[in-house]
């Protein structure tokens, strides 16, 4: 079902942004300059893997890493909702707006089976894909934004930090719960077109990383959406409050890398 939002203004946004403090999290820090060197285009967030179009600058992908991060981990670690299911998905797209991003599509869904042999992380690509054919998108964008999560989640198992820490946070006892999402920037917005992706099957495939399972054995739910963010929301200032409320889970769950 789709759903509608409105955007909060800056003034309750930094208020909410205080508010959304995570367990732990000492409060103000000294401020930490962005590095303007960064290039990473790809990073695993909490549970999610995360990448970055030519052209975002390393404010910007600082600000989507950081707010998708508070976002998440707020939801799972403070409201203590369980991860995979449409209550975490709305309130996950709650404390977005509440970032500054605005849904201009949002779903959640039962996963319909796909056919013997398709992988979990093909059948996540694929929603990706026929996510934006569905949408008023540009030619371009309907095939860079799903190779873009593509080649960012096999960049991934490549990198051993960031690949134990997507398995880790993935992993759940009954089954397991991804987000994939590309971001891209073009007239003083950025785009996030993400999609989550959850098993409820307690039969695991063991052996099997939860990538290359069988997607037809399991019972999934998938979460789409494709958020934009004016531009003119990111600064320093707002990713500092970001950074005090997340406290030790900007080091501890964000692992950046190059796809």
């Amino acid at each position: 079902m789709e759903r509608q939002h409105k955007r909060i203004n800056s003034t309750k946004r930094r208020k909410l942004i205080a508010a959304y403090k995570l367990p732990g999290a000492p409060g103000k820090q000294p401020s930490l300059a962005i590095n303007a060197e960064d290039d990473c285009n790809a990073a695993v967030v909490n549970n999610s893997v995360m990448s970055f179009a030519e052209g975002l600058s390393g404010l910007n992908r600082e600000y989507i890493r950081k707010s998708y991060l508070l976002a998440s981990s707020y939801v799972s670690d403070v409201l203590k909702i369980h991860r995979g299911t449409e209550a975490w998905y709305d309130e996950f797209i709650k404390v977005m707006i509440s970032l500054g991003w605005l849904p201009v599509r949002s779903r959640f869904e039962r996963v319909s089976h796909s056919g013997k042999g398709l992988s979990v992380q093909l059948a996540a690509l694929n929603i990706i894909a026929t996510m934006l054919a569905s949408m008023s998108v540009s030619g371009p964008l309907i095939t860079a934004l799903p190779k873009l999560a593509a080649d960012a989640l096999e960049a991934m198992k490549q990198q051993p930090a960031s690949f134990e820490l997507f398995k880790r946070n993935s992993t759940m006892h009954q089954g397991g719960d991804f987000g994939l999402a590309s971001c891209v920037e073009a007239d003083g917005e950025l785009t996030m077109v993400l999609v989550t992706y959850s098993t409820q099957s307690v039969s695991k495939q063991v052996g099997l990383p939860f990538l290359e399972w069988d997607s037809s054995s399991v019972e999934a739910f998938s979460g789409q959406t494709c958020l934009v963010l004016n531009t003119s929301v990111v600064n320093e200032k707002t990713i500092q409050l970001m950074r005090e409320s997340a406290g030790d889970k900007v080091q501890l769950a964000i692992a950046k890398y190059r796809i």
